[in-house]
């Protein structure tokens, strides 16, 4: 099961019928027309359930619905089999672990501008990594959290990143995508450090998306390192 909880805007634990759908097999439309046929009162789906937009693949506006863990146990318990039984297992598990983490004291944010320093972007791969497992115990969630960090930044994945690196000429073979990232454009790799941090803090990387960040912030650091601006060089806060 890969991960399916994340952290909301206001710092809940939250799923949505999309990932239902993914963990439980089913379409997205079957998991909206079993939402909107759940008889519960207003109060109850007015605190559980809260209706969002997303784009498909083809840049169309779609509907989905974002859900509480008591909000997800209602509607999970229409759906049976031995099968269904594992999931809701898994994803109240989730849920658990992922309000422990939210409930645990949070370290200080990392400075943005420490972002754009190797080491502290070393630093926060390992963190996010140690989180993901934490949270699912699936070394498949750390792939897949750096092919997406990847694609938001370069729409490649970090294979495809290092071959057209190689064809130009690179001797860059034996690194990492991210390895390679940080050499050739160390902007796009502060901005992957700081998505890093937040998807270490619950966010996922479609939330970053959605408001724009694989967009603005590497042109923001890109500013900063021409302007010659480093850590050390700015007052304390």
């Amino acid at each position: 099961m890969s991960i399916l909880v994340y952290s909301s805007a206001k710092g809940n634990p939250v799923t949505d019928s999309r990932r239902v759908a993914q963990a439980f097999g089913k379409t997205h439309k079957a998991v909206l027309r079993a939402l909107s046929n759940l008889y519960c009162d207003a109060e109850f789906s007015r605190l559980n359930f809260a209706p969002i937009t997303y784009l498909d693949q083809r840049k169309r506006q779609q509907r989905a619905v974002v859900m509480t863990r008591s909000g997800f146990t209602f509607l999970a318990m229409g759906f049976t089999g031995h099968k269904a039984a594992e999931f809701k297992q898994g994803y109240i598990a989730q849920f658990e672990r992922m309000e422990a983490q939210l409930q645990a004291p949070q370290r200080e944010a990392t400075p943005l501008t420490d972002f754009t320093r190797p080491d502290v972007q070393v630093q926060r791969v390992k963190a996010t990594a140690s989180r993901l497992l934490r949270l699912n115990n699936d070394p498949n969630d750390i792939m897949n959290h750096h092919r997406g960090v990847m694609k938001y930044l370069t729409a490649r994945t970090p294979s495809q990143y290092v071959r057209d690196a190689v064809a130009r000429g690179l001797r860059v073979r034996a690194l990492s995508g991210r390895q390679v990232l940080r050499r050739l454009e160390p902007a796009k790799a502060a901005a992957a450090a700081f998505m890093d941090e937040q998807v270490e803090r619950g966010r996922t990387l479609e939330q970053l998306a959605a408001a724009g960040i694989p967009q603005a912030l590497p042109a923001a650091f890109a500013a900063m390192l021409r302007a010659g601006i480093t850590p050390a060089e700015l007052p304390p806060a």
